[in-house]
């Protein structure tokens, strides 16, 4: 057992940084303290795919004589992460979360993994998510082939999806920081559900390259930590232009110094119906309280109205059409048969009415929407609103049932490839977290960042523990490189077209 305790894994980024660089803490006793946490938690929450203790160490040790040395390569040498299961890890198995990706390897490591690596980052393992990041929809939390994504504030509950493991590892202190991904929630839902801290970048402020494709025009890979601090932190090493992927922005990295004071820019409130299916009085006090504190601290907020169009409906068609072409080579073969959500399979005949004609319209709305938020931004300058309307649902639900509402800044917010901050704002039914999020315009990151250290200067939610304490005895152990895969489990449920 490590002599480092929880307190210390609990520590931000930015606090283990200056405790590593001072050479009073340790990377490789870091590493080998998470080792442990994850080999006694992880299998509760079913939060790793892969583990990668031999490479942890090997990277800890490298940093450790490094830094030994005097070459200290910034904040993040010497800390350990872990990546979502759709980043390619040479050598290491990538599966996608999907049983027909079983035993995948890729020969070189995603764009986000080498820059983490050159920046002296540690790579702890392959962070469990739902299979194809949810791209063929999912109506079930156990559509993984990891399992079911088990919540650390109640292990009956879901961490939400795609990047399950990420928001479950953060939380549960298995990992400091970790990295996801956002077709249309993938960051947002597991932080809100977890209660911790994820960006969602701009489209293509980031690099995909070496990432799995689920919505070629949508995805967005991105951080969830404790604290906006630390996704400043991580941000500003994976951020950037990067010749292998051609979407990537060639846009500066600028993530501190703003030209202007929050206090003089105006702040967009977009309130939810709270009244409707699923959605829980709890959360909306916790966001009236969240938008409190926030013009407590000197922000000009006033209600606003979000333009009027049918945004959900366009981004669901262009992620279906994008989704469907992606994972093609999966229906000619036949492997989609193996994927855990049974509707999968029939993803092409559910949605056959979907002609070439709907997605060029599509694309032509998508466009009209885009000028319409680049208008509603001359006026605001960010954008805050509810994140999820309730908390974390139980695991063994449909998630039809229990998250049946709608997205509406998802869908804006994911079409017009708008960034955003998730930040817990307190608890709502049986103690599980609440969040909100904040939207800005594009390569606004610098913004929303100040916005979530201006909150979290002011508040404690991003500095609760769930209840680890109280868990189960372990009956397994995460399935480490090279060892053989779990059993599979079983699922059911129709498609979740929505979010993933």
């Amino acid at each position: 057992m490590s002599a480092l305790g929880e307190d210390i894994l609990y520590l931000s980024v930015s606090e283990l940084s200056a405790r590593i660089r001072s050479r009073k803490l340790s990377p490789v006793e870091l590493t080998e303290a998470y080792l442990e946490r994850i080999r006694t938690l992880g299998p509760r929450l079913n939060a790793f795919q892969t583990v990668t203790p031999e490479l942890a160490r090997d990277q800890a040790r490298a940093a450790e004589a490094e830094i030994a040395r005097g070459r200290y390569r910034g904040p993040l040498h010497g800390i350990p992460y872990g990546a979502k299961d759709l980043l390619a890890t040479a050598g290491i198995e990538t599966s996608w979360g999907a049983v027909p990706c079983r035993g995948q390897k890729f020969d070189a490591d995603a764009t986000v993994v080498r820059r983490l690596r050159e920046a002296g980052a540690i790579l702890l393992g392959k962070l469990a998510m739902v299979e194809f990041a949810g791209g063929l929809g999912y109506r079930f939390a156990n559509a993984s082939i990891s399992g079911p994504g088990r919540n650390p504030w109640n292990p009956d509950r879901w961490t939400g999806g795609s990047s399950s493991g990420s928001g479950a590892a953060v939380a549960a202190a298995l990992v400091p920081f970790a990295l996801g991904t956002e077709t249309w929630g993938s960051i947002l839902c597991p932080s809100a559900f977890c209660g911790i801290t994820g960006l969602r970048p701009s489209y293509g402020r980031v690099s995909r390259a070496g990432a799995m494709v689920c919505a070629w025009s949508f995805d967005k890979v991105g951080p969830l930590a404790r604290s906006a601090a630390d996704c400043r932190i991580v941000l500003q090493a994976i951020a950037g232009r990067d010749p292998a992927d051609p979407t990537s922005s060639s846009q500066p990295v600028r993530l501190r110094g703003r030209s202007r004071p929050l206090a003089r820019l105006k702040g967009a409130i977009i309130e939810m119906d709270f009244s409707v299916k699923g959605a829980e009085p709890e959360v909306a006090e916790r966001f009236r309280r969240a938008v409190e504190e926030l013009s407590s601290a000197g922000l000009a907020l006033e209600p606003a109205q979000l333009p009027e169009f049918p945004a959900s409906e366009v981004a669901g068609v262009l992620i279906t059409a994008e989704a469907l072409s992606s994972f093609e080579n999966f229906y000619r073969d036949g492997r989609v048969r193996k994927l855990k959500d049974p509707y999968a399979p029939w993803q092409p005949e559910i949605n056959r009415a979907l002609t070439g004609a709907d997605v060029v319209k599509a694309w032509r709305m998508r466009r009209q929407l885009q000028l319409q938020m680049a208008d509603f931004f001359a006026r605001y300058d960010y954008i805050v609103t509810p994140n999820f309307l309730s908390v974390a649902p139980p695991i063994d639900r449909d998630l039809y049932e229990t998250l049946p509402y709608s997205d509406p800044v998802g869908a804006i917010g994911n079409a017009c490839g708008l960034p955003a901050i998730a930040l817990p704002c307190g608890f709502g039914r049986d103690h599980l977290p609440a969040g909100f999020q904040i939207v800005a315009p594009p390569d606004e990151e610098a913004l929303l960042l100040d916005l979530g250290e201006l909150y979290q200067g002011r508040t404690r939610f991003h500095l609760e523990r769930p209840p680890l304490a109280a868990f189960d005895p372990l009956r397994d152990e995460p399935r480490l490189a090279g060892a053989p895969q779990a059993r599979p489990h079983r699922s059911g449920g129709l498609p979740c077209p929505s979010r993933s």
